[in-house]
């Protein structure tokens, strides 16, 4: 009789009646044994786990479940199978049904974050507009402090990657702090996949990360609700603070101003949740923000333009001149993508700064000194020019000829007659 039957057989022995001295005897067992066995509930013997060739991969493949519930299983089982996976494919197939049915399983609840700790990120886009005179694309970058709600938004005219990292530096500079992680949505410009199909941040945002102190942290796929204080932002963005921009001019310079101004005035409203507002809230969470850096992050675009023969470079159909002397080379363009302030950069060394036309104004900008030395070099070029094409006088070579005395024939020939 195994240990679960005896402790069984003990429990309907006492259910009898009989004492444990009584249960001892019957089970031929000592009464501390029998204390044992009604002490503690039957229990079926569990059979010994066997390791299975799957263990090594499982946590990689609820990491990308987790990441993508949808994931292709014959893509997944392709890429542990080049990993080293030996077992067979429905093992793997069976244990990503499992993973899945715990993700949909998850309970979607709401959270609150520490003062501090986390903000998110993402883009709102407006449409065409005309904006600065001009038809664009329209959008607003925003960011939302997860513990006080305080946004920061900042429009623009396109979500490059220059124009991203630039609002970063603008946002934390305007909350005066950085927070310990910021969140992504699932955006090109942040985040790209490796060659396993996992998401990375890519090396730019990895660098303003590095240089801020924050940890970048993206948003699980089709679960918007892990940014939703972010996503209710850009919703009180769109529906409260663009209806007042109908019927007006619109231009970068003033929908910013009109936006500070906006957000000025939400944060001195109590929020319902909490029955306090965004501001006084962002008082107690301004002292939790990590401290700015010294330096701010250099956020500009480096262009390499090359200079061609009329010593200028072309950037967006414009043409700026450079000093002639780099004719050939290849020099830098540094863009801030929201100022538009240029620098220009020759072998390491800045050459000059300046403002950029506008885009596609197909405009020349030509410097006064480069136009100077651009000319004295011109006049250069063309004396050296004439001078080759003027025709060459050739010079008769003069060949001097030694004469000599008849009479030095004669004797000539009598030395010979001697000899």
């Amino acid at each position: 009789m195994d240990k679960e039957h005896r402790m069984l057989d003990a429990r309907i022995l006492q259910a009898k009646g009989l004492r444990q001295v009584e249960i001892a005897e019957a089970l031929g067992v000592c009464e501390r044994t029998v204390r044992n066995y009604l002490a503690s509930m039957p229990a079926p013997k569990r059979a010994p786990r066997r390791a299975s060739k799957l263990d090594h991969y499982k946590r990689l493949i609820e990491e990308r479940i987790e990441e993508n519930p949808s994931y292709n299983g014959e893509l997944l089982y392709e890429r542990i199978v080049k990993l080293g996976y030996t077992g067979r494919k429905t093992v793997m197939k069976a244990f990503v049904a499992k993973a899945r049915r715990k993700v949909a399983a998850t309970a979607v609840r709401r959270f609150e974050t520490e003062p501090g700790f986390q903000a998110q990120v993402d883009w709102k886009e407006f449409g065409t507009q005309i904006v600065d005179g001009r038809e664009c694309k329209l959008y607003a970058f925003v960011m939302v402090l997860g513990y006080s709600r305080k946004p920061f938004v900042r429009f623009t005219t396109d979500m490059r990657q220059g124009t991203l990292l630039a609002c970063h530096q603008l946002a934390f500079e305007y909350f005066g702090g950085v927070t310990a992680e910021v969140l992504y949505d699932n955006m090109r410009t942040a985040f790209q996949p490796d060659p396993d199909g996992f998401w990375r941040p890519n090396k730019r945002l990895l660098a303003l990360a590095v240089h801020y102190g924050f940890v970048p942290k993206r948003c699980r796929v089709r679960r918007p609700e892990t940014k939703g204080k972010v996503e209710r932002a850009i919703g009180y963005l769109d529906g409260n603070f663009w209806p007042r921009m109908e019927d007006r001019d619109l231009n970068l310079g003033l929908l910013n101003d009109e936006v500070d101004a906006w957000i000025e005035t939400i944060c001195a409203k109590p929020l319902a949740d909490f029955g306090e507002s965004r501001a006084v809230r962002f008082a107690r969470e301004r002292a939790t923000l990590k401290s700015l850096p010294s330096a701010p992050f250099d956020a500009r675009d480096v262009v390499p333009l090359v200079v061609c023969r009329e010593s200028t470079v072309r950037y967006e159909t414009n043409r700026y001149s450079v000093p002639p002397e780099l004719i050939g080379t290849t020099v830098e363009l540094l863009v801030h993508p929201l100022t538009r302030v240029a620098e220009l950069v020759a072998e390491g060394a800045p050459l000059r700064s300046f403002t950029l036309a506008a885009p596609s104004s197909r405009s020349i900008r030509f410097f006064p000194d480069d136009r100077r030395k651009l000319e004295e070099r011109w006049r250069y070029d063309r004396q050296r020019v004439a001078l080759r094409r003027a025709p060459r006088r050739r010079q008769r070579q003069v060949v001097e000829v030694e004469t000599r005395n008849p009479g030095a024939y004669d004797s000539f020939l009598e030395m010979e007659a001697a000899t």
